[in-house]
Order: C-alpha cells, then structure tokens, then sequence
C-alpha cells in the first residue's frame, strides 16, 4: 500500500479527514461511528490544558521483554498512519523486521486531536515543552505502562515539525526513559542555540527525516511558491536538519518528491522500522 493512501486511511480513521468531517458534518445515514479495535483515548490535566491521549496495542502477546513503544506528538496527524503501519509491518503476516509495538497518540481535546494555538505554547516554548514532557514522564507513561508490558529498550519518542523539535529537547533531556527518538522535518529554526547543545553521547539513538523539496532549490525546481521557497531558504529546514545529524554522528533520511507535509507518512514508517533495526 502507497503511504499516502496509510496516511488518508489513518486519518479518515482519526475523523481528521474528509471523511471524518463529512460524518460529523451530518451524514448519519452512513452508519454509527467507528469504534477501532484495541484502542482506547483518556485525557490528562495539565498546566496549560488537558492532553488527549490515544493508544492502540497489539493483538497478541507481548515478547518476553515487553512490548515496544512509540510516544507520538501531534496524535491528529501521527496516530492513525502509526496504528496502521505497526499492524502491517508488525503483524503476524509480516516479515518480522519490526516487532509489536504499541502506539501511544499525544494531541489536545477535539474530533480531531490537533489545537494550532496550544501547539507552540505546549510544544516549542521552553517553559510549556517542559511542562509537556514532565507530564509525559509523569503521568501518561506511567498509566499506559502500568497496564501494557513494554520493553524500556524498544521506547521511541516522535514528532514531526514542532513535534520533531519537541521530541529532540524532550529525549535528550530524559535519556533514561526514551531509547530512541525520530525527527521529521524538525523545526530547528525555532531556537538554534538549544539544538546546537545537544550531544550525541548524552543522548537517545536518533533517527532524523526531511522530505527532499523542504530543500529551497529543490521546491522551487518543483514549482512551489515563490513565498514557500523563501521560507524554506530563511528557516534553513534542511541546513539545520544536515548540520545537527553531522553534530550528532548520525545520518539524515530524505524522501524523495516529498515536502514538509508529504513526508510525514514516509517518516512514521521509517521511524518505526529504525525502533527495531536501528537502520532504515
């Protein structure tokens, strides 16, 4: 299956997409909503609001380990291609490169897990990201963990853009919870100092992702907007993206004919591949 289809599909079943809008916009004859199997939602209190919480399990037992994980911010835009992705990639009819991990989805209140005027205060503003993190460490980790046997080995933390940004500060600073982190498309240029003091022994293994038209050249060769391209070139996506995975000793995934938005879905299946390979 093409990832832009995973992702439509996970997004239709979040109620993010058309379809999604179009049920609760009125369209009762379709049938009563969709009830996703091993898959429940709570909400945590925190200091700039609650958080929605979504997380989807495996169908069959854990490893003698536990099972792997995956904190994915942004649950809206990441949870239903990830629920998706583990299934294929992870199921019993799968090849067996990726074992059963369970996806826990961080959003906001709302149909559709996403709140644009909370993401920057709770995600990129240093004082709200670590407020977003602590609640992470201190209550949503250990609720689903007290009750889904996981393997601290196999704890990925994730975000894309913001999220990315978030997902880098918050796993470098809590290296004892999250094994690994994956970083799509991060917003680097949202406070540069603060990504230039990370460094690679004092952290998580690092999986870093861009799509190749978040290059400005590359965009403007695509036909994007002029006003696009010149964004890209005054945020530097993919110079910042090149310059922290040197200063982190690791390597830097492009997808290729993809943009900001359009790598996403690429991204999570990767993300969840480098979980268990440590490669992709």
């Amino acid at each position: 299956m093409r990832f832009g289809a995973v992702l439509m599909i996970g997004l239709m079943l979040m109620g993010a997409g058309p379809a999604g809008a179009g049920a609760q916009g009125g369209a009762q004859g379709l049938g009563p909503a969709l009830d996703l199997a091993r898959t429940a939602r709570f909400e945590v209190e925190g200091p700039n609001g609650p958080l929605a919480v979504v997380v989807s399990w495996p169908e069959g037992p854990p490893p003698a380990a536990g099972y792997g994980i995956i904190y994915a911010i942004d649950a809206g835009w990441t949870f239903g291609t990830l629920r998706e992705a583990a299934r294929l990639q992870g199921g019993a009819q799968a090849a067996g490169a990726v074992g059963p991990t369970v996806i826990v989805g961080i959003g906001w209140p709302g149909p559709d897990l996403i709140d644009l005027e909370r993401r920057g205060p709770d995600l990129i503003d240093p004082a709200g990201a670590a407020a977003t993190r602590d609640l992470i460490a201190q209550a949503i980790l250990p609720r689903v963990e007290a009750v889904l046997p996981v393997d601290p080995a196999h704890r990925m933390l994730l975000g894309h853009s913001y999220g990315g940004a978030f997902a880098l500060t918050a796993g470098f600073a809590r290296p004892d919870l999250f094994s690994h982190v994956a970083a799509g498309s991060p917003s680097l240029w949202t406070d540069p100092s603060a990504f230039a003091a990370l460094r690679p022994e004092t952290g998580p293994r690092v999986f870093l992702g861009i799509g190749a038209l978040e290059r400005p050249e590359a965009a403007a060769v695509a036909g994007e907007a002029p006003e696009r391209v010149a964004r890209l070139a005054a945020r530097d996506m993919a110079g910042r993206a090149e310059a922290l995975a040197r200063q982190l000793g690791v390597a830097l995934h492009e997808f290729p004919g993809q943009g900001h938005g359009g790598s996403v879905a690429p991204f999570l299946a990767a993300a969840l591949t480098f979980l268990w390979q440590g490669s992709w």
